[in-house]
């Protein structure tokens, strides 16, 4: 059999640092590497760190959510179990003249019993890899040393290169890397930044909305400005004048920056929908059983929920679940509540946010997974931007359908990097509260509306606990 490596296999550089300039010229930030060891190949799992949240932060990924459950649960037993793992949405392996090679589906898979964090599933789109990723290569006796990076861009993508027998110098400057968080396996570099995003984000602001007041509108296909009257009318009117057409998920972004514009101190942050308990299996038994009928046939579920208290108007209380080893050896776990003292990574396993009822039943929750698909890398640099929605007094405006003004503070505040964890140990202190408004309509389901919102009670007080670096930006 041929054993000849191929064009992903990149052979006897000599520094480090001619990797880190190729995964640069491919707009990488950051870059985690490992030394391989023997049996690492394409059908062994490649153990590659023990905290899936540094993975989250850094790459974008699709978690797979739970399946729906065939009954109601209590919290007790075991909703939803399953072994967490995500989907690379972006992964090339860099050829040695520096094109890119996409991998469909490569997979990181947590194990909880350990921790760890593994990757899987390393072939093209044509089912090329590197060669020295082979079962046969790696079963080799003169089998030479492997080097695995993996760089992220800002957005997320990973960007892998396959270092094979590098020159002797190599090895001494690997050794010299900064070790990863939590890891003494891994290595991490920061690459420095591939862009000035946020300058120019900074600088679009200044320009276009900062101390500014605007007739209330958004911006259609085409990029005309058309009225835009309802609720959600400020942070519409911001993407306008930052030239953003509304995109299919209704989430506002520029440079790959998230922008939100802001009425008042609480924030919606997301809104995600349960993936488990009765909610999920019959929203309609949920309605009746835990909402209030506001009039005939209309059921309503609304309340505060806040982590450990309990809501009397639902009668349900929020409770943040999982599952810990208690022995290793027999991969035996217990029942428990999170504890935001212990690694994240020890509480992973049946890990989800539930609002339990008396008799501690799941009336609704949200796994790990769901949350983790909702709070990623996206989410690393955030722009608030305050905003005041007034009536319009400009008859010429008014006639065209603009009712109202919208005007925007001459100062945003500007968030940086955030993880799991900080979203976990926020919801547990009460810092993120649940603050539901769905709508049951028993006779005309059209008018049947689910509301999961999820809210920061003071963006400009606890952005802190949710983000690593908070800055207030003046215009």
């Amino acid at each position: 059999m041929n054993y000849d490596l191929n064009h992903l296999d990149h052979v006897g550089l000599s520094s480090v640092i001619d990797v880190f300039q190729i995964l640069k010229s491919h707009n990488c930030e950051t870059a985690i590497i490992k030394k391989l060891a023997k049996n690492n190949n394409d059908k062994n799992q490649v153990y590659i760190h023990k905290d899936i949240s540094v993975f989250n932060s850094m790459f974008d990924l699709t978690f797979n959510e739970r399946d729906e459950s065939t009954s109601v649960t209590k919290y007790a037993s075991k909703p939803g179990e399953r072994i967490p793992e995500a989907i690379f949405n972006d992964f090339s392996w860099v050829s040695v003249n520096g094109s890119l090679h996409k991998v469909n589906d490569c997979k990181a898979i947590l194990y909880a019993q350990y921790p760890e964090t593994r990757l899987s599933r390393f072939q093209t789109e044509i089912r090329e890899m590197p060669r020295s990723m082979s079962v046969e290569y790696t079963k080799r006796p003169e089998m030479k040393s492997r080097y695995l990076f993996i760089g992220a861009t800002k957005s997320g993508a990973a960007i892998a290169i396959m270092v094979v027998d590098p020159q002797e110098p190599f090895n001494d400057e690997y050794k010299k890397l900064d070790d990863a968080v939590a890891s003494g396996v891994i290595k991490f570099s920061n690459l420095g930044r591939s862009d000035n995003r946020s300058e120019q984000l900074k600088s679009a602001l200044t320009q276009h909305a900062l101390g500014k007041t605007m007739k209330g509108c958004r911006l259609n296909t085409a990029g005309e400005e058309i009225p835009f009257n309802s609720t959600q009318v400020c942070g519409y009117t911001l993407e306008a004048a930052l030239g953003i057409v509304p995109n299919a998920d209704g989430e506002g972004d520029i440079f790959g920056i998230e922008l939100k514009a802001i009425s008042k101190k609480k924030v919606t942050l997301f809104t995600p929908e349960p993936d488990g308990g009765l909610y999920k299996q019959d929203f309609k038994a949920f309605m009746r059983k835990y909402g209030y009928e506001k009039e005939q046939g209309v059921f309503r579920f609304t309340g505060i929920h806040r982590c450990n208290i309990l809501t009397p108007k639902t009668g349900l209380t929020m409770k943040i679940l999982c599952k810990v080893l208690v022995d290793k050896k027999t991969k035996t776990f217990r029942d428990a509540e999170y504890d935001p003292n212990r690694n994240i990574n020890e509480q992973v396993k049946s890990l989800r946010v539930s609002l339990v009822d008396s008799e501690g039943n799941d009336a609704a929750s949200w796994s790990f997974e769901k949350l983790l698909n909702k709070w990623g890398v996206k989410h690393n640099e955030t722009v608030y931007v305050p905003a005041t929605k007034t009536d319009n007094t400009d008859n010429d405006e008014i006639t065209s359908g603009f009712k109202h003004k919208v005007t925007f503070s001459d100062e945003v505040l500007w968030c940086k990097r955030t993880d799991i964890s900080r979203l976990f140990n926020a919801i547990y202190d009460g810092t993120i509260v649940f603050d539901p408004a769905p709508k049951f309509v028993e006779h005309d389901l059209s008018k049947t509306k689910k509301r999961s919102q999820w809210r920061l009670n003071n963006i400009f007080k606890d952005a802190e606990k949710l983000y690593e670096e908070v800055e207030i930006v003046k215009k």
